[in-house]
C-alpha cells in the first residue's frame, strides 16, 4: 500500500536529522518504483553540489569524472522548468547530440534509465532539483506526477528546516484564503472552486495567489503542502 501524501507528512514531523529524512523519502519513492534518486543544486546549467544521490555503485563516479552536467539535457532544462517534467520531455530526437545520444545511452548501461525531475526553485539563481529513476526500462507515471512532486516538496521544505534550523514565520489567511486552499488541495480548478463556494473564477484567482504570496509558495501544489505543514488546512 503506498503512503500518502498526509502520512508521508505526518512521518517527516518526527524525522530527527537529514539522513532520517532522505531514508524516509527514498523508502516513500520505492513505493512507486523508484530505486534511483539524487537531490542536486544548479546554477548556470551545470551541478554545484550534490547532497546526496542513490545510484548502482559507479555510476555517479562516472557522471562526476566524465563531467557529464556539461551535455546532460536535464540540467539544462532545469533552469526554466517550472514544473516537475520526464527526462524525455528534454531530447528533441532531431535536436539531440551524438554526445547527448551516447550519455544516455551509458546511463542506461549503469542502471539509470528514464525518469523524472523535480525543480525547486533556491535562492539567487540556485535550483534545487530532485531526480527520480528506474534501474530497468520503464516510463514515468503520470497519474502519480503530481503525488510525486508534492511529496517532493514536502521533503525539500523538511530537509531546509532540519538544515538551516530555521522554522517558518506564521503565516495567517483569511477564511476564503482558507477554504481556497482546502479544495486545491482536492484538485479543484479555480472553475471548480468558483462554483462550490459560489463565487467568481477571478475571486478565486485572488484567494489563491494571496495564499501563495503568504506562504510564500511558488505554485498552488507548494502552497497546499505549506498550507498542512503550517497547520492552515487540515490533513
Amino acid at each position: 500500500m503506498i503512503t500518502t501524501v498526509e502520512e508521508f507528512i505526518e512521518r517527516t514531523r518526527e524525522a530527527n536529522n537529514d539522513v532520517e529524512l532522505k531514508n524516509l523519502f527514498l523508502a516513500t519513492m520505492r513505493e512507486v518504483g523508484y530505486e534511483n534518486a539524487v537531490f542536486a543544486r544548479a546554477r548556470h546549467n551545470r551541478l554545484i553540489s550534490i547532497p546526496w544521490s542513490e545510484f548502482p555503485p559507479g555510476y555517479l563516479d562516472t557522471y562526476r569524472s566524465m563531467e557529464w552536467d556539461k551535455i546532460d539535457p536535464v540540467v539544462r532544462h532545469v533552469q526554466s522548468a517550472r514544473a516537475p517534467f520526464r527526462w524525455s520531455d528534454t531530447c528533441n530526437p532531431d535536436q539531440i547530440s551524438k554526445a547527448q545520444r551516447s550519455f544516455f545511452e551509458e546511463c542506461r548501461e549503469l542502471g539509470v534509465h528514464s525518469g523524472i525531475t523535480i525543480p525547486i526553485r533556491g535562492p539567487a539563481r540556485e535550483t534545487d532539483l530532485i531526480s527520480l529513476s528506474f534501474r530497468e526500462k520503464g516510463v514515468p507515471d503520470a497519474d502519480k506526477s503530481v503525488y510525486v512532486y508534492m511529496v517532493s516538496i514536502q521533503y525539500w521544505l523538511k530537509y531546509c528546516e532540519l538544515i538551516d534550523r530555521r522554522n517558518a514565520d506564521a503565516v495567517v489567511l483569511t477564511s476564503q484564503e482558507i477554504e481556497c486552499l482546502k479544495w486545491c488541495k482536492e484538485g479543484k480548478t479555480n472553475w471548480e472552486i468558483g462554483e462550490i463556494l459560489g463565487i467568481s473564477q477571478k475571486t478565486v484567482e485572488f484567494h489563491v495567489g494571496n495564499s501563495m504570496r503568504k506562504l510564500g509558495a511558488g505554485n498552488r501544489i507548494t502552497a497546499v503542502i505549506m498550507g498542512i505543514r503550517n497547520g492552515i488546512i487540515s490533513l
